[in-house]
């Protein structure tokens, strides 16, 4: 199943991804529509003239009714991180900056780490606590390669 992301620019409300590659892409009435396949991590902003809001979220391989309604997204998703303030919105987005600049596929993070970044968000806190979350993610990955690995060859 493919989950749309409503994309839209000029007039009063503007939608723009931050992160992720869509499958493909398809015209919409109100502009273009990213489609993504399931289990991918998508950030998605969305401007207002009362603000901005960023919506991070995995996409899921069947509809759950019990999942998160994001606006310009269908259908329901796995929601992630939510900010709403111009500070956190730019935190994120350099954050997600810095996965790509490591070369590490935002999909490939689990979602209590994604969960652990929002917890720290919703607090006071700078890019240095962000990135030392990252840090602790890819040690957890190495380190479950690593039992898979010496589990393999027992």
């Amino acid at each position: 199943m493919k989950t749309a992301v409503q994309l839209r620019s000029g007039g009063a409300v503007q939608c723009e991804l931050a992160c992720g590659t869509p499958s493909s892409s398809a015209a919409g009435a109100l502009g273009p529509v990213a489609l993504f396949g399931p289990d991918e991590v998508v950030a998605y902003v969305i401007r207002t003239p009362s603000g901005r809001r960023l919506f991070l979220f995995r996409t899921l391989a069947v509809d759950d009714k019990w999942a998160a309604r994001l606006p310009g997204v269908h259908p329901h998703v796995r929601l992630l991180v939510h900010v709403r303030s111009a500070m956190r919105v730019r935190a994120m987005r350099r954050l997600l900056g810095y996965i790509a600049k490591r070369a590490v596929c935002p999909s490939h993070l689990s979602d209590a780490f994604y969960v652990r970044v929002s917890h720290a968000l919703g607090g006071r806190t700078d890019q240095a606590r962000l990135r030392l979350l990252l840090r602790r993610e890819l040690a957890r990955r190495e380190g479950q390669r690593a039992g898979d690995a010496t589990a393999g060859r027992s």
